[in-house]
């Protein structure tokens, strides 16, 4: 019983984790709005035990600067569209990760919304892969999942520590 045990604790211990800093290194969508993007623009996804960060920005392109210290209506429109920002917690199960944000850029994710994700890690390597209903967003007194034209979305990590 003992050896089983060190055994199963040993096999734990070399699984790889998603805990860790993970820079994002390509972005690719199928579907509506398919695009492939090798150089993405800079994002971090941040986990530790059971709490998440994730910042980044989804095209390949810089993100547009303001003109000017007051931003027009126009700037600030682009600046939200850019990027993706939230932190919260996460659960595990199996190859299924579910994030659930507790503070997020959209007001209507971070109040009961979450997304699902398929995800694999190899090495120093983390895929995760979601389909467009897999996002999740509070509308009035309903969380409901995206409308949003059917697509996959598959993001590759590389670890920085």
């Amino acid at each position: 019983v003992v050896l089983c045990g060190a055994v199963l604790s040993a096999q734990e211990a070399s699984k790889p984790s998603i805990e860790g800093v993970w820079k994002v290194s390509e972005i690719v969508v199928t579907g509506a709005g398919a695009s492939t993007v090798s150089s993405p623009q800079p994002g971090r996804f941040i986990f530790t035990r059971g709490h998440h960060s994730i910042m980044y920005a989804p095209g390949s392109k810089p993100r547009p600067l303001k003109k000017a210290e007051a931003a027009t209506t126009e700037e600030k429109v682009a600046a939200f569209d850019s990027f993706l920002a939230n932190a919260g917690t996460y659960e595990l199960a199996g190859s299924n990760l579910a994030i659930r944000p507790v503070v997020a850029r959209d007001p209507n994710y971070m109040v009961g919304g979450f997304n699902k994700y398929q995800f694999r890690i190899d090495a120093n390597t983390f895929t995760l892969t979601n389909k467009s209903t897999d996002l999740n967003m509070r509308f009035g007194e309903q969380v409901v999942p995206s409308k949003a034209p059917a697509s996959e979305t598959r993001m590759k990590l590389v670890r920085l520590e």
